[in-house]
């Protein structure tokens, strides 16, 4: 299935940067999949790996950043996430679809050897981490 990869990556990234948010003490104070993220197997392969799906994530159109940020970092139904959005289940169900495609051909790209469009990009974690040029 097509999402499975890219779920999975994504489950992956929400962890680390709930990781990251937390000051670097590796216990977070909340990840939407995980109960007690804190701790656990993590290697610098993950971090790369996750730096990519960040950087593919802030390529992403705002629309559909909103929706992968509210699906995989925050928690609650659906429907709240869905409000959270601006628009009804149905729409926000469309645009993680949408999310979900481009984020498989932005991974592949990358994997490839195929840049990422030029443009400024912010980590989708707080200004006060950093800020990286593509």
């Amino acid at each position: 299935m097509l999402d499975t990869y890219v779920t999975s990556r994504l489950i992956q990234w929400a962890n680390w940067r709930a990781r990251r948010l937390d000051g670097g003490t590796g216990f977070p104070k909340k990840s939407a999949f995980v109960i007690n993220p804190g701790g656990g197997f993590w290697t610098p392969d993950m971090d790369s790996q996750c730096v990519e799906v960040d950087r593919a994530i802030c390529v992403l159109a705002t629309e559909r950043k909103d929706v992968i940020m509210k699906c995989y970092t925050e928690t609650g139904t659906k429907e709240q996430k869905a409000k959270r959005c601006g628009c009804c289940v149905r729409t926000y169900d469309t645009r993680l679809d949408m999310a979900h495609r481009d984020m498989l051909g932005y991974l592949n790209d990358l994997a490839c050897g195929i840049a990422l469009p030029a443009i400024k990009v912010q980590t989708s974690a707080p200004d006060r981490f950093f800020t990286m040029e593509v």
